[in-house]
């Protein structure tokens, strides 16, 4: 595991067993075994004997199935499997029921676990897939024959290896009063006017926390306000099916404690009144690319249920396998299930925030997946004077598009430390995040009328340098108090004009959205370029002033045209804004 999925939290490594470190076991061997055949399970290891290792544990492996045919659900009928909660977020949004929402065919989960000695770990509808856990190669090895079955990899290859260690980073304080010690990392983006003046506190929103687990989230006086109006509204762990989310790790419940934790004269959340799901993707023992496809299938879930924000203060680069390892190259919204989820979730109506990644002071350098995604707000991490954190990833995408988007306070930010009882100074983009993603939702909350996309243009366009982004903070370090105004089309800082240009769906295949703020503009003019400069297709539209104007470009041209990358230019006023584009296979 990157030290940055988890922050920079003291003491991560304390009770995680390295297995090359064999002083920690002499007590359990000592007159236990002989130590001859010990040595002698030592030299294989070193020596990568597989067959040895293939018998230390299952493996896991990602199924991909051929379609959704045969599948007993339909569009028409989705309450047999979305919530009404989902179903009316989409209806807010105008966005369609579609195919992705399907579940994926029980009757193809039925054949392959039929077809041999598999457990069932995760589904996703969204990529029409499962993963299973097995040691059954025999059968492992004839999967590739079943009709439906279109693509078999593994994900994780059951091998032991060493656990990984973080690095620790400087520990400051700073102290404010109102919030207690807490009150910097709010303020400093103006989320207490949105508590104070707005009175929203994340009052009827819904927020999926996909995190390595929420130790003692159960019990902890940190997080009884949160508990005693029953705002836990699910927990699961898709890492071990059947798990308990509060024995696993602490990472979680310290996310969750800038969202939603409160001690009084020390600690308030960004969104303490909100509702909460707690997921457990990351398994915080070893790193393998099954917990991206956990990821997949807890974002699903969580929209399933109408989850309004997700954050997941979790990011990958390299592994404990290295054939598994991620490229810079990889970071351009293109390559990840984990990215490409991301963006499918935003397409569904949620805010995905997720932590931009602690790799500053790194070879890696860059931020990870799925922080590369189109539709996600990427967060880097600034100390209390707002400067850049030496820790925090930089960007940009490897298709050189800003990320991180926006930055918060990530180091020294105040939440449940390592033991729980205890408000104290956290280290981590894993820790900016959740504090962006309690005030998106608590924005939201007063923007009930505003699609996602909206939502996230305000907050990226309200930030401090968002007319001079850099790869350090992306857009700079947002103000929700300023992202508010926007929405109402009251901005008094300059910020009303004609900057912000969004298209959705990115990919997109037969359809295409762009979504303009008009400022004083009328009239739109829209190109569409390939990426050599020839014109392909042009058009114009009227618009609304001072609002969000969208139009769909929906004809044979975007259908005929090749996978690859378009430049969408739109002409508004005085402003000319340019996107590319990408187009799906």
């Amino acid at each position: 595991m990157n030290p940055w999925h988890f922050g920079t939290l003291a003491n991560w490594h304390l009770g995680k067993l390295n297995p090359w470190h064999f002083g920690s076991l002499a007590p359990w061997l000592i007159g236990k075994l002989n130590p001859w055949p010990i040595l002698a399970w030592i030299i294989l290891l070193s020596t990568g004997n597989s067959t040895l290792l293939a018998q230390t544990a299952p493996a896991t492996y990602w199924v991909q199935f051929t379609d959704k045919t045969h599948t007993p659900y339909s569009i028409s009928e989705p309450q047999a499997y979305l919530s009404q909660r989902a179903i009316d977020r989409r209806a807010r949004q105008g966005i369609p029921i579609d195919s992705l929402d399907l579940p994926v065919d029980p009757v193809y989960i039925a054949q392959l676990l039929n077809a041999g000695n598999f457990q069932l770990l995760n589904v996703s509808k969204w990529f029409n897939a499962v993963t299973i856990r097995s040691t059954d190669t025999l059968a492992l090895d004839s999967l590739g024959l079943l009709a439906f079955v279109h693509d078999v990899r593994i994900t994780k290859d059951g091998r032991l290896r060493p656990a990984r260690h973080p690095q620790k980073f400087a520990q400051e304080k700073t102290y404010a009063q109102d919030y207690g010690d807490s009150f910097r990392q709010i303020e400093m983006m103006n989320g207490h006017l949105l508590h104070e003046a707005g009175g929203a506190k994340g009052q009827g929103m819904l927020i999926g926390v996909l995190d390595a687990g929420f130790r003692d989230a159960d019990i902890l006086p940190g997080l009884a306000d949160l508990r005693n109006r029953n705002g836990i509204l699910l927990t699961k762990d898709l890492v071990e099916p059947g798990g308990n989310v509060y024995n696993e790790h602490y990472h979680g419940r310290s996310v969750l404690s800038l969202m939603a934790g409160h001690v009084a004269g020390e600690l308030e959340g960004t969104a303490p009144l909100a509702n909460y799901v707690l997921v457990r993707t990351e398994n915080g023992d070893s790193e393998y690319i099954v917990e991206e496809d956990n990821w997949v299938s807890g974002a699903e879930l969580c929209d399933s249920i109408g989850c309004d924000v997700l954050n997941t203060s979790l990011g990958y680069t390299t592994f404990d396998d290295p054939s598994q390892d991620h490229t810079y190259a990889d970071l351009n919204g293109l390559t990840s299930h984990m990215t490409l989820a991301a963006d499918i979730a935003a397409r569904k109506g949620m805010i995905p925030v997720n932590s931009a990644g602690n790799e500053g002071t790194s070879n890696w350098h860059y931020i990870g997946i799925p922080a590369d995604a189109f539709d996600i707000l990427a967060v880097g991490a600034v100390n209390s004077d707002r400067f850049h954190a030496s820790f925090s990833s930089y960007g940009p995408a490897a298709d050189g598009r800003v990320k991180p988007d926006v930055s918060a306070m990530g180091q020294a930010a105040l939440g449940l430390n390592v033991v729980g009882t205890e408000v104290g100074p956290i280290n981590g983009t894993s820790f900016s995040s959740p504090l962006v993603a309690g005030l998106v939702a608590c924005l939201w909350q007063l923007h009930p009328d505003h699609t996602a996309h909206q939502i996230m243009n305000a907050v990226r366009r309200s930030a401090s340098q968002y007319n001079q982004p850099d790869a350090s903070l992306g857009y700079g370090i947002p103000d929700f108090w300023r992202a508010h105004l926007l929405l109402l089309g009251r901005d008094l800082t300059g910020l009303s004009s004609p900057e912000a240009l969004s298209l959705i769906p990115v990919p997109f295949s037969d359809h295409l959205d762009v979504e303009v703020y008009a400022g004083d503009a009328s009239t739109m003019s829209l190109t569409i370029h390939d990426m050599l400069g020839k014109l392909l297709w042009s058009t114009q539209s009227g618009l609304e002033p001072h609002t969000y104007s969208r139009v769909r470009i929906q004809n044979d041209l975007l259908t005929k045209l090749r996978a690859g990358v378009y430049v969408v230019e739109v002409q508004v006023g005085g402003s000319r804004l340019t996107k590319r584009v990408v187009k799906a296979e």
